[in-house]
């Protein structure tokens, strides 16, 4: 069935929930990449009415998410977003059906195999001929916008990320999002993500 025809009706229908770590939320159902049944915003507190919104925009990870696997901090990185979207009491996070960095999970279990012998993240996805970041968020500029929201924090150490939103009139400011003591395995991912992705990361 096409995506639009399943969709049809649902995006942006919205729910209320509590959550038993970070309290009350209102999630919207939207769709900015191709996952058939759309992606998910998260609303903590008023961020519409902020002068300056906290913003997450995250991408699925499931082997991280689900799985726990310990090569890379996207799990880390969610759990850090919300923590501090919830301290401050407003805030958006944005949870993107793009694992992968946009591959998709067969690509990512492809090139996870690769990962696991020491090929590091990038080379990884040039080995199996996918584009190491695929992921276009230009669509999630377009929504913030049409929020009203023309000045945002956002947590992130990605410029593929601040880019698109900048080019649509936004004023971003970086927060960086990185894990205070990261493991070996995930020290070597920031190495790559700065050397290879451009990533606003110390080290």
């Amino acid at each position: 069935m096409p995506k639009k025809d399943y969709l049809a009706g649902r995006l942006g229908s919205r729910a209320s929930i509590r959550s038993r770590t970070w309290g009350d939320m209102t999630v919207e159902s939207a769709s900015f990449t191709d996952a058939v049944d759309g992606d998910l915003v998260v609303f903590i507190g008023d961020p519409i009415h902020q002068e300056k919104p906290l913003v997450r925009i995250h991408s699925e990870c499931v082997f991280a998410e689900v799985f726990d696997s310990d090569l890379c901090d996207c799990a880390d990185q969610l759990e850090m977003a919300l923590n501090r979207i919830a301290a401050e009491g407003h805030g958006i996070f944005l949870y993107l059906r793009l694992d992968g960095r946009g591959a998709g999970l067969a690509a990512k279990v492809q090139a996870t195999a690769l990962e696991v012998q020491g090929v590091d993240t990038f080379d990884s996805r040039v080995a199996i001929g996918v584009d190491p970041e695929g992921r276009d968020f230009s669509s999630v500029g377009e929504y913030l916008l049409g929020l009203g929201m023309t000045k945002i924090r956002l947590l992130t150490n990605s410029p593929d990320k601040i880019g698109p939103l900048e080019s649509l009139g936004i004023s971003v400011t970086a927060v960086p999002l990185t894990v205070p003591e990261p493991s070996e395995k995930v020290m070597s991912l920031y190495r790559t993500k700065r050397e290879k992705f451009g990533h606003e990361i110390q080290g």
